[in-house]
């Protein structure tokens, strides 16, 4: 079979995949449903920005909440010309999704066709491609990007044209804009151009080039009064957690992240088989470049980014670990290094990673937009029918601002900036903070809210809210809890709210346990 047509096959694998999909969730929701809340904070910021020309999960107040500014600031682009549609993310991640396919295939199309085959395809479902999409996320442009940054260092290496870097330089800025986690190995390129190409010039723009998103983005958040990082890395990261909590989430993405390693173990067999005949260290380096700035890369991430969450977070890494081992593995299955026991481990481990990483979202992928569904969008639905307009109270906060009007006092800290500094100190934990407690009993007290819908785990509600009843989800694996809970703020609400839910109750899918309290 010709690559051209291998290509065209792969193509048809990803729509199959998006159609089953769509197919697996649209008969339990009537409709597509992201499998992740993010998916919808994305779209009420871009709604907001674009309608209201306000930057926040609500359209009356400023929030950093994103933490992908450029894909929220190119969603709100596109309804601001098209029109505010669920499912622009969609759409948009698809054509993204297709153009990575086609720079792979021009990419692998130089390698044998069993490299190219092997390659592509892995590309496609190690990814896995198809779920990245349907996220409604950004990582699907962020590893398009990567990709392109990665080729575009190579390309500059080849030939220090001063195009060849002008074009590096702009696909940083993107990749950056895209996710902060660009600049990883972004610092490595600038360092082998500092250290080793001595090109002290371009290694320093090349930096502030790719620091220009997060100078921008941060200056204005600043300007706004919240923190120059978003709200989610302040609050998820890290960095501020002490050296045994540092540890602890170390090797918490070490275990999150074994499919991972396993790519990575390739890449240093790879490392250190190029480099064993170099003598001089330098050239042992620059032997590989490409490979060790991507290993760099990776280590910095392990120590200080995030693994999981519907592995998301590190699919970007499958694809640029992909693309600096295929020569080698070309090489490796051409027989020009190594021996067969390597040709046959090294398809062994892509297998492997293949098993861990595709294969359970097939089940896992449907699931999270079943429990997104139950909860997040039963939530929606019940501000929508009661209170569109309202002051609420909540702390997940992306289907509930995406489809409402709602004044927003959320007490997890993504889209209130005063609850993030109460919480910058509980290092992503849930304590008995009580200036959190505080500030929610006299904000919605002074400020006249109406309802909550919280998890009570995440923070306890003040003693003046009536609790009038729960919402409960079956095989729970993407919400942040299994249960919710309804206050009503006013005492005198408290029968109205109650009615309220038990009429909504009615219409909530069968497997949706509400439970009245009186």
């Amino acid at each position: 079979m010709k690559k051209n047509k291998i290509l065209l096959f792969i193509f048809l694998i990803l729509a199959l995949l998006i159609f089953f999909n769509i197919q697996a969730v649209t008969g339990f929701a009537g409709r597509y449903i992201y499998p992740l809340d993010d998916a919808y904070i994305h779209l009420s910021m871009a709604k907001n920005f674009a309608e209201f020309s306000v930057w926040g999960i609500t359209q009356y107040e400023f929030s950093s909440t994103t933490s992908s500014p450029l894909f929220t600031f190119l969603l709100a682009i596109l309804i601001k010309v098209f029109g505010n549609w669920e499912y622009i993310p969609l759409v948009a991640n698809t054509i993204a999704g297709l153009f990575l396919i086609w720079i792979s295939h021009n990419y692998l199309k130089q390698f044998s066709k069993l490299t190219y085959t092997v390659f592509l395809a892995s590309i496609v479902l190690l990814m896995p491609l198809h779920l990245m999409i349907m996220t409604g996320m950004e990582h699907v442009f962020h590893t398009l990007t990567m990709v392109l940054v990665l080729l575009a260092f190579k390309k500059y290496l080849e030939n220090e044209a001063p195009r060849n870097f002008s074009n590096l330089a702009l696909l940083a800025i993107l990749a950056t804009g895209f996710r902060y986690e660009s600049l990883f190995f972004i610092f490595f390129m600038c360092v082998y151009l500092f250290f080793i190409k001595k090109e002290y010039f371009q290694s320093i723009a090349l930096g502030l080039f790719a620091m220009t998103p997060v100078l921008i983005y941060g200056w204005i958040s600043v300007d706004h009064g919240s923190f120059f990082l978003p709200n989610s890395l302040i609050l998820k990261g890290n960095t501020n957690d002490g050296v045994v909590g540092f540890l602890t989430r170390v090797a918490g993405n070490g275990y999150r992240g074994i499919s991972i390693l396993i790519l990575i173990l390739i890449l240093l067999v790879q490392i250190f088989i190029k480099s064993k005949n170099q003598i001089i260290f330098i050239d042992k380096i620059k032997n590989n470049a490409i490979p060790i700035v991507v290993f760099c890369g990776f280590a910095i991430h392990l120590l200080f980014a995030n693994f999981g969450w519907l592995i998301r977070y590190e699919a970007y890494l499958v694809v640029v670990i992909l693309f600096a081992i295929a020569p080698f593995a070309d090489d490796v299955f051409q027989k020009k290094v190594g021996n067969q026991v390597l040709k046959f481990t090294t398809v062994i481990l892509l297998l492997i990673t293949f098993s861990m990483r595709f294969v359970p979202m097939l089940k896992l992928q449907s699931l999270a937009s079943k429990n997104i569904f139950d909860q997040q969008i039963q939530l929606a639905d019940f501000l929508h029918k009661y209170y569109r307009n309202s002051k609420v109270v909540a702390n997940d906060i992306g289907a509930i601002t995406y489809f409402n009007n709602i004044h927003l006092l959320d007490t997890y800290g993504l889209g209130s900036i005063e609850v993030a500094k109460l919480r910058k100190e509980d290092h992503g934990k849930f304590t008995d903070n009580k200036k959190l407690q505080a500030y929610i009993y006299n904000t919605a007290k002074l400020q006249d809210f109406e309802v909550a819908l919280v998890f009570d785990e995440w923070v306890k509600m003040p003693d003046y809210f009536s609790k009038v009843g729960t919402l409960t989800i079956q095989n729970n694996y993407m919400a942040g809890g299994t249960t919710v809970s309804f206050y009503s703020i006013k005492k005198e609400n408290t029968d109205k709210v109650r009615n309220q839910l038990v009429e909504f109750s009615k219409k909530t899918p069968k497997d949706v346990i509400i439970n009245i309290i009186k």
